[in-house]
């Protein structure tokens, strides 16, 4: 037994449980049968290429009870993921390395650049890291608003609105960076998180929460990359197979509807209440046509989270419609 060998054990074993914790991550918490595998196919390729080394020596070893400060410091998955996968990176580099020594057969360079593909695709199936289940999303277009749309926005926000939309199709770019930033001033003070529709490049520049994107948009997975996990990014559904695609490429809540004829999007057919039901095990936004008349219906149903439009901004007592939308014998246990 060599100190070269003693080496390449550690480290073939650091590396194999940093690939452990990573396939139940995506095989118990995202549910990836595909990213699953992948990560066990390095695994087992990690074993079978150096099948020759076994210097096991715990008892002999100096640096078991070396640690450092962060090894003991975990607040979400999304630091489980990262330590699990700079541990595993890491210890990949030292065999790569010392295989060289020990004149085994070194394939390990191609197991560690993929799994640093793969340790990413862990990271952004996760989400973000600010990512809720809403009560209500006030979806707000300044012209619809009969009231200033400022005093809209802080009755809704009094009343119990967790989360704002800007939706606005026909501003340029620079109006709409100045009105989104107006937006986060008035939304940080009450605690709500701000969205902006279709507008990466608005998100990025003025640091909103995230960005809700539609079938023509910016894809999921596309927006993903830029967004890391910083940001929320939200995907509109309309039908059942859409669902687990939304969140397999990294949505972080999903925008079910219409639920009913809406004004906003007349051309839009309403969705079964089987949709939402689909929907229901993430977070979700039911959204198209809520009233305060039909939203018991949704509630009924396990509907956690509404998004609203008209029926706020063309009201000149926005807190009373809220107020409707979110008493208490509404919500479902």
């Amino acid at each position: 037994m060599t100190a070269v060998h003693r080496v390449l054990d550690a480290n073939l074993n650091r590396a194999a449980e940093g690939m452990r914790v990573l396939e139940d991550i995506a095989r118990f918490v995202l549910e990836n049968q595909d990213l699953c595998s992948s990560i066990k196919k390095c695994r087992h390729e990690l074993r079978s290429c150096t099948t020759k080394i076994t210097s096991r020596d715990t008892s002999g070893d100096v640096g078991t009870s070396v640690t450092a400060p962060l090894e003991e410091s975990r607040n979400t998955l999304h630091d489980v993921v990262a330590a699990s996968a700079n541990r595993c990176s890491e210890a990949l580099r030292v065999v790569e390395e010392f295989l060289k020594l020990a004149k085994e057969t070194n394939t390990v360079e191609g197991i560690r650049y993929t799994m640093y593909d793969l340790s990413a695709e862990v990271l952004r199936g996760l989400g973000a890291k600010a990512k809720k289940q809403w009560s209500l999303c006030f979806v707000m277009t300044v012209d619809d608003c009969v009231l200033p749309w400022q005093d809209t926005l802080k009755q809704s926000l009094v009343a119990g609105c967790d989360c704002v939309q800007i939706r606005e199709k026909v501003i340029n770019t620079h109006d709409c960076i100045s009105h989104t930033r107006e937006v986060l001033t008035i939304a940080k003070t009450f605690g709500a998180q701000v969205i902006v529709n279709d507008r990466v490049d608005v998100m990025l520049a003025t640091d909103a929460d995230g960005v809700h994107l539609g079938e023509g948009d910016m894809s999921i997975r596309d927006a993903r990359k830029l967004c890391g996990t910083d940001f929320i990014v939200g995907a509109t559904v309309h039908n059942a197979t859409m669902v687990p695609t939304a969140i397999a490429f990294g949505a972080d809540y999903i925008g079910v509807g219409a639920m009913f004829a809406s004004s906003t999007k007349p051309e839009v057919p309403v969705a079964p209440l089987g949709l939402l039901k689909n929907a229901l095990a993430h977070n979700h936004l039911a959204i198209g046509g809520i009233t305060p008349e039909n939203v018991q219906e949704l509630y009924a149903e396990g509907c956690k989270g509404i998004a609203v439009s008209s029926v706020i901004a063309r009201s000149d007592t926005p807190e009373k419609v809220i107020a409707k939308l979110l008493r208490p014998e509404h919500q479902s246990a």
